[in-house]
């Protein structure tokens, strides 16, 4: 079973990683990557289950060193089998 990834554009700073964990702590977090770009931009993808996706994406984007956070499908969604694929899903700036 696939599960939805979320993909956040961050402002690298002290304390980054940090604030994106403690932001995750109290969510079921499947994978975590983070990559520092450059020294003005980085990114993180986090994979977590369907229910806790949209609350996850809610509390990333309050994080004070968030860009953008973007909320991919699962390959497998319901929502992809009846056409309605990423569409169904939200993306908006911080």
């Amino acid at each position: 079973m696939e599960h939805p990834r979320l993909t956040v554009t961050l402002r690298p700073g002290t304390g980054t990683l940090a604030r994106l964990a403690s932001t995750l702590n109290n969510h079921r977090v499947l994978d975590l990557a983070f990559n520092t770009e450059s020294a003005t931009s980085a990114r993180a993808v986090v994979r977590v289950p369907q229910q806790d996706a949209m609350r996850v994406e809610q509390k990333l984007r309050r994080l004070v060193d968030v860009i953008d956070v973007a909320l991919e499908p699962p390959a497998d969604s319901a929502l992809s089998a009846m056409g309605g694929g990423a569409d169904a899903y939200r993306s908006f700036p911080a």
